[in-house]
C-alpha cells in the first residue's frame, strides 16, 4: 500500500505520490493505472515527488511524460507545503522544463514560469513555419513553448466551439512532430481571456496552466491584452502578467483526498 493524495487545480486534477515510494515501478504504466476512473484513482496527471533536489515529474493519464504542468506545479507546491516538505513559502523546484521559483500566499501559488521560445527545435515543428502566424485548412495558429509544446487559435465564442474535434485534428496533425496542446481562446477584454485546452496526452481538460500562459503570450504580442490579465476557466481564474520578460501565473491548488492505494496486483499483471 502506497500514500497517495488527490489535488485540482482549478479542476485540473492530479494524483501525486513520493518517489521514495513508487521508485521500482515504471512510471509510464503507474500514470495509465492510477488515472484511470475505471481501475484507479482517477486525474488528467500523476505527479512524483522528488527531493533532495525538489523536483516535479510529470505524467499525462495516457503514459505520456511532459516536461512541465502549470496547474501540477501548483499542486505540487500545495502538497509539498502540506506535507513540510520545504521550510519556506518561496522556494525553487526542478522541473523538465528548468528550475522555477514558487511563491506561496493564503492558497494562492504564483510561479515564475519563464519566457516563452519561439524555438522550431523545442516545438519539434519544421523551421519554414512562421510560429507566430501560420495556417492549418482554415485555422490561424500560432505556436510557442512554454513549459511544453503549445498552439493557440482564437475564437469568438470558446463556450461553443467544437474544442474536442478541432482540439484533437490539430493535437494529431502532421506539422506537430510531437503532438501538440490546443488552447482556444476567447479575448473577453484586453483585461480579460476566456480558454479551453485540448491536452495532448488527455483530451479536453477544465484547465491548462502553461496553456493560459502560452495563450496569454501570443494575445499580448498580437495588442490584444495588456500586460496582466485574468483568465477565465469553467472551475475558477488564474492571473497571468509579464515580470520583464518572464510569465508569471497565479492560482489556487485544492486538496481533494488523501489515501492509500495497493499497486501490488495491477502493477504486477
Amino acid at each position: 500500500m502506497i500514500s497517495f493524495a488527490k489535488y485540482h487545480g482549478c479542476g485540473n486534477s492530479f494524483v501525486i505520490v513520493e518517489q521514495a515510494f513508487v521508485a521500482t515501478y515504471d512510471y509510464a504504466r503507474l500514470a495509465i493505472y492510477l488515472c484511470s476512473k475505471d481501475i484507479g484513482i482517477g486525474a488528467d496527471g500523476l505527479i512524483i515527488v522528488a527531493t533532495d533536489p525538489l523536483e516535479m515529474i510529470f505524467y499525462n493519464q495516457d503514459g505520456s511524460q511532459a516536461p512541465m504542468c502549470g496547474n501540477g506545479i501548483r499542486c505540487f507546491a500545495a502538497y509539498v507545503l502540506d506535507k513540510q516538505l520545504v521550510d519556506s513559502r518561496r522556494f525553487m523546484v526542478k522541473t523538465g522544463a528548468g528550475m522555477l521559483e514558487v511563491y506561496a500566499d493564503d492558497h494562492q501559488y504564483e510561479i515564475a514560469m519563464g519566457t516563452a521560445l519561439f524555438d522550431h527545435a523545442r516545438l519539434h515543428m519544421d523551421p519554414s513555419i512562421h510560429l507566430e502566424a501560420y495556417q492549418i485548412d482554415t485555422y490561424q495558429l500560432s505556436s510557442v513553448f512554454l513549459g511544453t509544446i503549445h498552439t493557440v487559435l482564437f475564437v469568438d465564442d470558446v463556450d461553443h466551439y467544437d474544442i474536442e474535434g478541432v482540439g484533437a485534428y490539430l493535437c494529431n496533425h502532421p506539422t506537430f512532430k510531437e503532438k501538440t496542446n490546443v488552447n482556444f481562446v476567447e479575448v473577453v477584454d484586453k483585461d480579460t481571456l476566456k480558454i479551453m485546452t485540448y491536452e495532448r496526452g488527455v483530451g479536453v481538460t477544465l484547465a491548462c496552466g502553461t496553456g493560459c500562459c502560452a495563450s496569454f503570450v501570443i494575445a499580448h504580442k498580437k495588442g490584444y491584452v495588456h500586460d496582466g490579465v485574468s483568465v477565465q476557466l469553467p472551475l475558477g481564474t488564474l492571473q497571468i502578467r509579464y515580470e520583464g520578460n518572464e510569465v508569471m501565473m497565479k492560482g489556487p491548488a485544492t486538496l481533494i483526498a488523501v489515501g492509500k492505494v495497493d499497486l501490488e496486483e495491477e502493477m504486477t499483471c
